[in-house]
């Protein structure tokens, strides 16, 4: 590979100015660990593919990949046909691939028609000059050589300059046109764009005009120093160079949805690829399906793919949301992130991470599971909390949300968290809303049982030693072990003792 995932990221910077619809927010995807998810589910061959498959992922909403369901069994069931697919792909596996998303934008140099006449005449100025002096021996033509050369000296250079940010993208794009005609000529790539093969025979004279573009830049970088020169004067002396990147950038104007059509083409056919492959990866999987008769949300055996040998757990909903009470490091957060990762997964690759998953068609999904006090902006970390829940609560009017929550509002004493995260967490479940939410505070279970399903995940102490099954259980949790794990972890017995009396103190309050 040897790209970054900022080089990964540019195609999706370049597509999310003109499409935010459903785009996921930069808080649900950090709280999901989704660059990770990314990184896990890449099993792309080039890097036009992998840039694809990383917009796809930033967007809660159904992807493209659900309507070649056909594409991926065949793919799957066909490993042959898919690595002979994937030898084509492999073509653009550069780095340099990255850059081609930089082409799609409008900004471009583009050189005003006059100036390219301009161009166009100033290339014969010195050999038409040498061929008058060697006929008249006249001075004057010398000069006019001389001064000919130094302006086309000039223009070469500075057309030089400005060609120096496309001196990997436009070869690459130039690569990217070829390998989709092969794959244009095979059925099942085909059946991804039926009409990719009219875009790309508008795109046959770009192509040429690049072509030439390309054998320039072989030149300067492949030969050795002594055909470097050679090159270098023929293109300082006729101007070639700047005459073929004007005019292949002229071509290049108003080309670029065209381009792109033929980029999300290649990137969509590589992702099916991949998405085939990380299927068989996985222990199992499943297609996103909508709620039965009576249901408003159901998983069954959920994992997350990032977990290894992670157990599995299973939820139905009817109508309730679900209030998650237990003990640190017992699979409450884990728990919560893998129904995210879930819920977009299903929606960007068609696949889930659980032996089946339903969930209301349209559903949106929003997060706050790892928030941070903000040193820059000089916010502590309950305003920051306080603010991302405002956000979620104005999100919840729109109504058909998921919203993800962790331990709400931490950072405040523990009479006034209750009370807030109980009028919260009320207000999200209405317009259809569905709330998964952890929490420590046992108190709000009695609050909200009326409202939210109850759960929970639990430690078990035995000879003093600490384990957890990570499986969800029914109803709120009803052990306290917190005491008795500082007990294990070798703390002074008084303490110990004295966390015991102020519980029974506090109990009796």
């Amino acid at each position: 590979m040897g790209e970054t995932l900022s080089d990964i990221a540019l195609y999706h910077e370049h597509r999310v100015k003109a499409d935010a619809d459903g785009l996921v927010s930069e808080r649900t995807w950090d709280d999901l660990n989704m660059d990770d998810v990314f990184l896990s589910a890449d099993y792309t061959s080039s890097c036009v593919g992998r840039q694809y498959l990383y917009d796809v992922l930033h967007y809660n909403r159904p992807s493209a990949i659900a309507v070649h369901e056909d594409i991926l069994h065949t793919l799957s069931s066909d490993t042959t046909l898919r690595s002979d697919i994937q030898k084509e792909l492999k073509k653009l596996n550069h780095s340099d691939a990255c850059s081609i998303a930089s082409l799609l934008s409008a900004d471009h140099p583009v050189s005003s028609r006059s100036f390219y006449r301009l161009l166009r005449v100033l290339q014969f100025v010195p050999v038409l000059s040498l061929g008058l002096l060697y006929v008249t021996s006249s001075v004057w033509f010398l000069w006019l050589m001389l001064v000919g050369l130094l302006v086309n000296l000039i223009l070469h250079y500075r057309k030089k300059t400005e060609m120096q940010a496309y001196l990997f993208s436009v070869p690459q794009l130039l690569n990217l046109l070829k390998q989709s005609e092969k794959l244009a000529k095979r059925p099942l790539c085909l059946s991804v764009d039926k009409e990719i093969t009219g875009v790309l025979a508008d795109l046959i004279s770009l192509r040429k005009r690049l072509a030439s573009f390309r054998m320039g830049i072989r030149l300067e970088n492949d030969l050795v120093l002594i055909a470097y020169f050679f090159t270098e004067l023929l293109n300082m002396f006729f101007l070639l160079e700047a005459i073929s990147t004007s005019r292949a950038f002229f071509l290049l104007q108003g080309k670029q949805q065209k381009i792109e059509q033929v980029f999300r083409f290649f990137g969509l056919v590589d992702v099916l690829c991949s998405v085939s492959m990380f299927r068989e990866s996985l222990p199992y999987h499943s297609l996103p399906g909508r709620c039965r008769e009576g249901e408003s949300f159901h998983v069954a055996d959920i994992y997350h793919p990032l977990i290894g040998h992670c157990v599995s757990n299973t939820v139905t909903l009817h109508g309730k949301s679900v209030l998650i009470t237990g003990s640190n490091m017992s699979g409450k957060t884990s728990f919560i992130r893998s129904i995210g990762v879930c819920q977009l997964a299903a929606e960007a690759l068609n696949t889930c991470f659980a032996r089946s998953f339903r969930y209301p068609s349209g559903m949106r999904l929003a997060s706050a599971i790892h928030m941070e006090d903000s040193l820059l902006e000089g916010k502590s970390f309950f305003l920051q909390e306080v603010q991302t829940i405002k956000e979620m609560i104005d999100l919840s009017r729109e109504g058909n949300h998921l919203f993800l929550l962790d331990e709400l509002f931490k950072g405040t004493n523990t009479v006034e968290r209750i009370a807030i995260a109980k009028a919260v967490l009320s207000a999200l479940i209405r317009q259809r809303n569905i709330v998964f939410v952890s929490t420590h505070d046992i108190e709000l279970a009695s609050l909200l049982k009326d409202e939210y399903d109850l759960y929970h995940f639990c430690e078990n102490v035995e000879n003093g030693v600490l384990s957890f099954d990570y499986k969800l259980k029914p109803g709120p949790v009803t052990e306290r072990n917190a005491i008795r794990i500082l007990e294990i972890c070798g703390y002074p017995q008084e303490v110990v003792q004295e966390a015991y009396s102020a519980v029974g103190q506090t109990s009796q309050l």
